[in-house]
């Protein structure tokens, strides 16, 4: 009787854990073995600066979050030149989307001596399985110390805030036509000084992202990023 009870335990978690996954990728399209996600970056002037490749190249479980592994690799817009790479995680549980801050602000570790550790620490944004306007998102933040033995070399902190989600809308873009929803938050980059700046992402349980643009203080675009390709 114990050995039946044990292994229907056994049963039920297994299943439980394979619905985990099934609705993680009926719920996150994105969230897929093998699927390649690519984005367009512009600068101030609308100029293509660079292409960022983001590829899952495997789905682990740790308890009841599923992960996946994202291989990301950015390119010049102008030639195509790789000029660094690394990977991300993407996290989901109990149907909440959980992206790294990693993603969102690369850190280029080409060209840094051996001798150099980089540690990279802090949250990261959670996006429910349902979204509605009006909806207050949470806030995260991410720190990076880049030390050399014990001698720290410099440490900068990332936050994004007041995250809302402002409209429901139609976006087209080179991948095609998605149903966002339009979020907006603060950004403030900390590092000999603060930084900030308003930034709005057009984000469609689908694909992720779809579209995004950066304002500075006097509201004028400093930057922009868009989907440019989508295949499972």
């Amino acid at each position: 009787m114990l050995r039946f009870t044990a292994f229907l335990m056994l049963g039920s978690l297994l299943l439980a854990r394979s619905l985990a996954a099934q609705n993680c990728s009926e719920i996150f399209d994105f969230f897929r073995e093998g699927v390649l996600i690519e984005y367009m970056h512009y600068d101030k002037k609308g100029k293509a600066e660079t292409i960022s490749t983001h590829r899952i190249k495997r789905i682990e479980r740790s308890r009841d979050t599923l992960i996946a592994q994202t291989d990301v690799t950015v390119s010049r817009a102008k030639d195509g030149k790789e000029t660094y790479s690394y990977s991300v995680p993407i996290k989901c549980h109990e149907g909440v989307l959980f992206m790294s801050m990693r993603g969102m602000v690369p850190t280029n570790e080409a060209g840094q001596s051996p001798d150099m550790q980089m540690e990279i620490s802090g949250g990261d944004l959670a996006f429910p399985r349902s979204v509605q306007v009006g909806q207050k998102l949470p806030d995260s933040e991410m720190e990076i110390a880049v030390r050399m033995g014990n001698i720290q070399l410099l440490r900068s902190r990332y936050a994004i805030k007041d995250r809302k989600v402002e409209a429901e809308e139609t976006v087209s873009t080179p991948a095609g036509t998605f149903k966002c929803y339009k979020i907006s938050y603060n950004f403030e980059y900390q590092l000999m000084g603060t930084r900030t700046s308003r930034n709005e992402v057009w984000y469609a349980p689908s694909v992720g992202t779809v579209k995004s643009v950066s304002y500075d203080n006097k509201g004028n675009v400093e930057s922009r990023m868009e989907l440019t390709k989508f295949s499972k």
